[in-house]
């Protein structure tokens, strides 16, 4: 009879870890909130709540905090209060490689999407270094149901930097999710041929999507040649990148270029671009722009100032940098 006792007991404590072991996993692994996961037990929230705090107790979840890299919080401030952000993350970027300042940028972007993310959003993206490495920082979460769609034409020649269907890919990867593609060039050179572009049913129903998206995750380009030659590759418009340059172009959003006060450029360039434009970004729901560097510091300043950019990861010595430009102008 103590023997059944026992045994009773042992089956009861293997049966209570299981039970701790599956509620972290829904919680923990698969993301589910509380509710969710005692509406799939049928038990109450209180109760998963209890279970998760014994599941901690028992050993059966351990958490480790990874700290990835030191925040400027004075400068985060700084900039939400001047240019009205939503959020800004700037990382210290003090004895960082740029390959270092690009991946954690990443990461801290991923980190606040992943916690933006809702059922059946939309997120549209652009391309580059930046974005890129916070697609692939994204914690994977295919119950989500959410839709991706490309928010600028595709380049000529695909490599990794600027790879928009391989990009896709990744997300749709992690998330399971839906895409939405804007099959359409990114630059035309004829005006005309390009609004007659945009309102073909397939490219005005991708572009309607993007402009609408619960979140639009961009890098900003700076305006120099270097940038240029990789950006447009393939594009025959060396006179038309002089002649923003002489119009007095720092940098670009969706491929829509602006000058350090964040006004569209008076060469028309835009109107040749197939993307969301710099008005729309002004009303969306919300953009995250993931760019740093000495040498982005101009286009960022031009960015904020525009007003079209809700949420900014960036790093330190860039904003430095934009802290003096601005006390100059």
């Amino acid at each position: 009879m103590v023997n059944d006792r026992k045994n009773n007991n042992q089956l009861k404590d293997t049966y209570q870890l299981e039970l701790l072991a599956e509620v972290a996993s829904l919680y923990y692994e698969q993301n589910l909130t509380q509710k969710e996961i005692g509406d799939r037990l049928f038990i109450s929230r209180s109760r998963v709540s209890r279970l998760l705090s014994a599941a901690r107790e028992k050993g059966v979840v351990t958490i480790s905090i990874h700290h990835i890299g030191e925040r400027s919080f004075e400068m985060e401030r700084m900039l939400e209060r001047k240019y009205r952000l939503d959020k800004a993350y700037v990382l210290n970027s003090s004895n960082l490689s740029y390959s270092d300042v690009l991946r954690l940028m990443g990461i801290f972007a991923a980190k606040y999407i992943n916690q933006q993310f809702k059922n059946n959003h939309v997120i549209g993206i652009t391309w580059g270094k930046s974005v890129s490495q916070t697609v692939t920082a994204l914690a994977p979460n295919p119950a989500l149901k959410l839709e991706v769609v490309q928010v600028i034409g595709g380049t000529v020649v695909q490599n990794p930097v600027i790879n928009v269907p391989a990009l896709i890919q990744t997300f749709l990867n992690k998330f399971d999710a839906r895409a939405i593609y804007l099959n359409a060039p990114l630059y035309v050179d004829d005006a005309q041929i390009g609004e007659h572009l945009k309102a073909e049913p397939l490219i005005a129903f991708a572009l309607n999507k993007a402009r609408n998206a619960d979140i639009i995750l961009t890098g900003i380009g700076e305006a120099h040649e270097d940038t240029f030659k990789y950006m447009w590759y393939g594009f025959d418009i060396r006179k038309e990148l002089n002649q923003l340059l002489e119009a007095g172009v720092v940098g670009s959003i969706c491929a829509q270029t602006y000058d350090i006060n964040g006004t569209p450029v008076s060469s028309g360039f835009n109107s040749h671009v197939i993307a969301v434009t710099l008005d729309e970004l002004k009303t969306a729901k919300k953009v995250v722009a993931v760019s740093g560097g000495i040498r982005k510091a101009a286009a960022i300043l031009g960015a904020l100032r525009g007003g079209y950019v809700d949420v900014l990861v960036t790093d330190s010595q860039c904003v430095n940098e934009m802290v003096k430009l601005d006390k100059k102008i």
